[in-house]
């Protein structure tokens, strides 16, 4: 059984959450002068946005297991409380993880019903979730890269165009498109 959302109005919300989350870095973006490091180190944040990652991701793996595999479910569903209290315990840059985590699983869910809900200009939509799953998969493996760019983007005014202008592009395409969705 596949966590698929079928429903044009889930959909769309996905598209506006992760859009939103877009939107909150590009606002820690501009707030970033003061502490870099202090937004992708956030803790309960992090912890707040990596259970519904880590149930999302059980999901998922819980799918692949079928068969003689099936057993061992219940152990994937235990593994999610306790890999929730490691992480809160002992991960740096969690919040940055955590978000990392996010994009990748929502591009791929934002991908497939982009093509199910027809939605328009879906090339330019499916290669803007791409590039976020690809950002995701980065943040997950090295977030220190995130506070790297908070830093190093207020100092070159050519970086920090470039790098505002990419993040309203995709937060514009994730908020606008999925309403004219054809299905």
């Amino acid at each position: 059984m596949a966590l698929r959302f079928q429903n044009s109005k889930m959909f769309t919300l996905l598209s506006i959450l992760t859009a939103a989350l877009i939107l909150f870095w590009c606002w820690a973006l501009l707030k970033s002068r003061q502490e870099p490091s202090f937004f992708p180190r956030m803790k309960w944040p992090g912890v707040a946005l990596g259970i519904p990652c880590l149930i999302w991701s059980a999901w998922h793996a819980c799918e692949m297991l079928e068969g003689d595999l099936a057993k061992f479910h219940p152990l994937v569903w235990l593994l999610v409380p306790i890999t929730t209290v490691l992480c809160a315990w002992l991960m740096d840059y969690l919040f940055a993880r955590a978000t990392g985590g996010f994009l990748i699983l929502a591009a791929n869910e934002l991908i497939h019903d982009a093509f199910v809900h027809n939605v328009p200009v879906r090339p330019l939509y499916s290669a803007v979730c791409i590039l976020l799953g690809v950002a995701g998969m980065f943040l997950v493996a090295s977030p220190w890269r995130l506070r790297n760019l908070l830093e190093r983007t207020p100092q070159n005014a050519q970086r920090q165009r470039v790098v505002a202008g990419v993040l309203v592009f995709s937060i514009a395409v994730l908020f606008i498109l999925p309403w004219f969705s054809f299905a």
